[in-house]
């Protein structure tokens, strides 16, 4: 069955005058048979760069398929990349579709060759077979770029004024071969507008309709900026992209959506509402511990996903029986028959039995029911209650989520990490 050329494409405002296309290469792709990993990396790097992506497409392991569409990139674009279809097997036609679209014959690198050749026999003991002979060749006149995690050979060709830059398919190979070869090569070549770094803000407990009528005022006292929402469960993110020599408008817009989503952001860049509440408990000295009925250790692994975690993290314990609140936490056998494990109640003494049979300052509970059963008229699936504090005062509180069972148990740790950095940051 033959594939039609089929593509996805996503348009990208950001204020910038050299275009890029991404062409992904791969029939897996189209069939959902795997992610794609590679496109949206690719695009933050080229936007960081200070390219404008016009385009995303993900194309069949056709020849005419990836042969067209490359030809129709390089018409409107001063940077095509392409990932994939690099391999040693006979759908992998990335190299030849290329090389016809620009009538350029092929040729062996030999010295490429040759390190493939070296890379078999030391790991595998005997010679590569045949086929492998084709990810050492590449179009005429094109540059190499060197794999060090893999056999397929990269490189870099121009055609017409246009630059294109081939890759193989996985990660683990291309972003390195991207960052440390392709870009650096290419933006000697090309003289593109350096653009402000992305401001990214971090905001939790606000829903994204609500975030972007707060911040309405901002993009319209700002026009020259751009401010992009983007949910990424439970959080939302807002992006501030800023054009070349906008600094001063790019200061004054932070500090506007500072104000209008005060206290709701939490952090900047590359970093989660777990790993902020770690480093406001280093800062003050203070060591937490949890206690987990129906998130299971979630909130603990969130909070201990972070390096040196030990300075800060004392124990957490999971408690999803009465049986195990009772033994491990001192929680009375009456107040769990009268108020529920799910309650206020009970949050508020597994927290006081927790502080008192650990070493640390702070510390929280949750207990809920998750879903997808288990539910009552007065407690349905989505009941999450909370225990917060220190050994001065604790805290409830009981929230009512609608998510599924993966969802309600995330927010449920992120929710309690809120609470207890709320707490400590007003104290």
């Amino acid at each position: 069955m033959q594939l039609s050329l089929s593509w996805i494409q996503f348009t990208v405002d950001v204020m910038s005058s050299v275009d890029a296309q991404i062409l992904l290469v791969g029939d897996e792709l189209l069939a959902g048979e795997l992610a794609d990993a590679n496109g949206p990396w690719f695009a933050e790097r080229l936007t960081e760069a200070g390219f404008r992506v016009s385009a995303i497409r993900i194309l069949p392991d056709e020849h005419a398929a990836i042969r067209d569409a490359v030809l129709q990139a390089v018409r409107s674009a001063s940077l095509v990349v392409v990932a994939g279809g690099l391999g040693p097997t006979s759908d992998d036609l990335t190299t030849e579709a290329i090389a016809d679209a620009f009538g350029l014959s092929l040729q062996l690198d030999e010295a490429q060759w040759e390190r493939i050749r070296n890379l078999f026999r030391v790991m595998r003991g005997n010679e590569p077979p045949p086929g492998n002979e084709k990810q050492a060749t590449i179009p005429a006149g094109a540059t190499t770029i060197p794999n060090g995690n893999g056999t397929a050979l990269g490189y870099l060709i121009e055609h017409e004024g246009a630059l294109v830059g081939v890759l193989p398919g996985p990660p683990r190979e291309n972003r390195p071969m991207f960052s440390d070869e392709l870009l650096p090569r290419v933006l000697e070549r090309l003289e593109l507008p350096k653009p402000e770094p992305t401001r990214l803000f971090r905001t939790f407990g606000l829903a994204e309709s609500v975030v972007a009528e707060r911040l309405s005022g901002v993009e319209a006292q700002f026009p020259q900026l751009r401010i992009a929402y983007q949910f990424k469960f439970p959080e939302i993110l807002v992006k501030l992209r800023v054009p070349a020599g906008e600094r001063a408008a790019a200061e004054e817009a932070a500090t506007a959506i500072e104000a209008k989503l005060a206290p709701h952001v939490y952090g900047h860049g590359e970093v989660t509402l777990p790993a902020v509440l770690g480093r406001e408990l280093a800062a003050r000295g203070l060591r937490i511990a949890t206690a987990e009925s129906c998130t299971a250790g979630l909130a603990a692994k969130l909070l201990t996903d972070a390096a040196g975690s030990s300075q800060w993290f004392d124990r957490g314990m999971v408690v999803y029986t009465n049986r195990a609140k009772r033994e491990w936490l001192g929680v009375s056998r009456e107040l769990l028959e009268q108020d529920g494990a799910v309650s206020e109640p009970v949050c508020e003494a597994m927290v006081a039995g927790l502080l008192e049979r650990s070493d640390a300052d702070v510390a929280f509970a949750i207990s809920g029911i998750a879903g997808p059963g288990g539910g009552t008229p007065d407690k349905p699936v989505g009941t999450v209650c909370f225990g917060w504090g220190d050994r001065r005062r604790i805290h409830t509180d009981t929230r009512q989520f609608h998510w599924d069972r993966e969802y309600n148990r995330l927010i449920s740790a992120w929710v309690a990490c809120w609470h207890i950095r709320e707490m400590i940051v007003q104290s």
